[in-house]
């Protein structure tokens, strides 16, 4: 519960260039793959991208750990 409580914590030290190119990197790799995994399961290619979009909401919102991998392939 304590962990939930400090969700808004501002005194850690945030790196802000170097989170925002991460997460610049993770969505120009994230377009290709969203789109190939789209056709391959016979969507249309902008179900693909609204799928990692929220993909990438979700994951933003609720965290995560550094290990995880959160990709479209878990998606479709």
């Amino acid at each position: 519960m304590k962990k939930v409580l400090n969700l808004f914590d501002f005194k850690q030290k945030v790196n802000y260039k170097t989170e925002i190119l991460a997460g610049l990197t993770v969505a120009m790799t994230m377009i290709p793959e969203s789109l190939s995994f789209a056709i391959l399961a016979d969507f249309p290619p902008l179900v693909g991208l609204y799928a990692a979009f929220i993909m990438g909401l979700i994951t933003a919102i609720f965290g995560g750990r550094p290990g995880m991998v959160s990709g479209v392939l878990g998606q479709l």
